[in-house]
């Protein structure tokens, strides 16, 4: 699993990610969405089960566009 830190750094350069968001905090996830927006990157992620509804909601809109939800 990578550190919070090198997910930011590969988004803000513009690379996309998937990944597990059970292994994240919700807070982490806002900021890997904050990035994703500014960088153009599209943030996926998986295993969303367990966030909240309003969680989901305040990634979604850090993202603005570029998050995906998988909720399979």
């Amino acid at each position: 699993m990578l550190l919070p830190q090198s997910i930011e750094r590969i988004i803000s350069l513009g690379g996309g990610v998937s990944i597990d968001a059970s292994k994240y905090l919700p807070q982490s996830l806002e900021r890997f969405a904050a990035f994703a927006a500014q960088s153009g990157a599209t943030l996926i992620l998986h295993n969303c089960q367990n966030l909240l509804p309003q969680t989901m909601e305040r990634i979604a809109a850090f993202g603005k566009g570029k998050v995906v939800f998988n909720l399979d």
